[in-house]
């Protein structure tokens, strides 16, 4: 047998790279791994995205601004496609790459047809609705039993059709996937407990690593002083930066809170800019956006701007110009975005979850604990000021993050999984 010469990479938020529209951390990847692949991987590479729709075909806002119906009438098409595409090759020297979990193909219909599946978890979802829709007071585990107990009771049609299409896609591509590839040990630990009969050895942890950056240091500094310039940012200021989509599972109103609080304690004795970067996606973020320029509004002295979603060499002089780096995301399965700040030298000061216990070492920044009996938000606030007025702590936490985003390079993370994609009997 010759073995495997060919991957069909499927991503529904795929072939969209260099549009700036915020798809996410998945839609990052994709176009991370597409880079490193092209022209240098062992196997013929071939994306299957949104375009195998043709005329059909969403464009990128379309997706962040789908409702929940229509989001799931595109995922619903986008599997038949998908589905059908994968067959008509061989299986026996062609290997299927799933990017997106609830969007993905007929699992059960590709492993039937003897393709090897492997499939990227960016994000469990059955953990993302128990922790961010269900506030945590039903673990994930609990969801996915309760699932199996609808089905096998024949009650599962009742469920609302988004609902069961993540269920039911997520237990199959578990079930049917020869490789699942997680980015964080926790995220590992959450699917065993999730489904109980699955061999630990077919699920593959990678960490994705430091992308590489966008521009040179030189161009990132020039960027950095036409921001300073353009938004009139004082030379004495201390910049905080956050980095994500604005969504309520991103946490940017825990760093308003925070900020506020620390006004309650007694205003900062030095100007504090902070820039929430970033665009409303998907299902919530328009009005979620809306309650953080509400928030912003409350404060006296610390000043919020909100520059939108910033990509290339403006995202990379926001992090030349920032001071610290927060990370306030209340579920996260890895943190891209807390890499390239630490790749940056920044500081980071993070909650506590599957991404930073994966990505931040001890000595790179601060973690809130769950359980910080300050609260999440008193913790956020104290840690905050307090690495603000130490700068020696600032510069030091900031060389040891440098360092260790350069022995974390995407690279290896690519070149992992494309050994991983060929091995006959992994």
């Amino acid at each position: 047998m010759a073995g495997i010469n060919k991957v069909l990479y499927l991503a529904a938020h795929g072939g969209f790279d260099g549009q700036a529209v915020a798809l996410g951390g998945g839609a990052a990847v994709f176009n991370l791994l597409v880079r490193q692949w092209t022209g240098r991987a062992p196997f013929l590479l071939e994306q299957v995205t949104p375009a195998i729709l043709g005329e059909a075909a969403p464009a990128a806002r379309d997706l962040t601004r789908f409702s929940e119906s229509e989001y799931a009438r595109f995922c619903r098409a986008f599997s038949q496609a998908a589905t059908r595409r994968v067959l008509q090759e061989d299986p026996t020297s062609t290997a299927v790459l799933v990017n997106d979990v609830s969007e993905g193909p007929d699992f059960e219909r590709l492993a039937a047809a003897g393709f090897r599946i492997a499939t990227i978890y960016h994000v469990d979802v059955v953990a993302y609705i128990a922790r961010i829709y269900l506030r945590g007071a039903v673990a994930p585990w609990s969801l996915t039993r309760l699932w199996r107990a609808l089905e096998t009771a024949g009650l599962s049609k009742a469920v609302p059709g988004i609902l069961k299409l993540i269920f039911s896609q997520q237990a199959a591509s578990v079930r049917f996937s020869r490789h699942l590839i997680v980015p964080s040990s926790g995220m590992k630990l959450t699917l065993r407990r999730c489904y109980p009969p699955l061999d630990p050895a077919r699920v593959r942890v990678l960490p994705w690593g430091c992308p590489p950056a966008d521009c040179s240091r030189e161009d990132a500094h020039r960027e950095a002083l036409n921001i300073r310039a353009e938004l009139g940012v004082p030379a004495d200021a201390c910049i905080v930066l956050a980095l994500s989509r604005i969504s309520p599972e991103k946490g940017q109103d825990l760093l308003l809170r925070a900020l506020l609080d620390w006004e309650r304690r007694g205003l900062p004795s030095r100007p504090i800019w902070v820039f929430i970067c970033g665009e409303a996606a998907f299902m919530q973020g328009a009005a979620f956006e809306k309650k953080l320029h509400a928030m912003a509004g409350r404060l006296r002295k610390i000043r919020v701007l909100f520059p939108g979603y910033v990509t290339g060499a403006r995202k990379v002089g926001f992090l030349s110009l920032a001071g610290v780096y927060v990370f306030p995301s209340r579920h996260e399965s890895y943190g891209l975005t807390l890499m390239e700040a630490m790749a940056a030298g920044l500081p980071s000061l993070s909650l506590e979850h599957d991404g930073s216990r994966e990505s931040l070492p001890d000595g790179c920044g601060v973690m809130i604990r769950k359980d910080d009996p300050r609260g999440v938000v008193k913790a956020l606030s104290m840690e905050l000021e307090a690495l603000i007025n130490d700068r020696e702590r600032r510069v030091k936490m900031g060389r040891s993050a440098a360092l260790s985003a350069r022995l974390q390079p995407f690279s290896a993370a690519a070149d992992t999984l494309a050994r991983l994609l060929l091995c006959e009997n992994a």
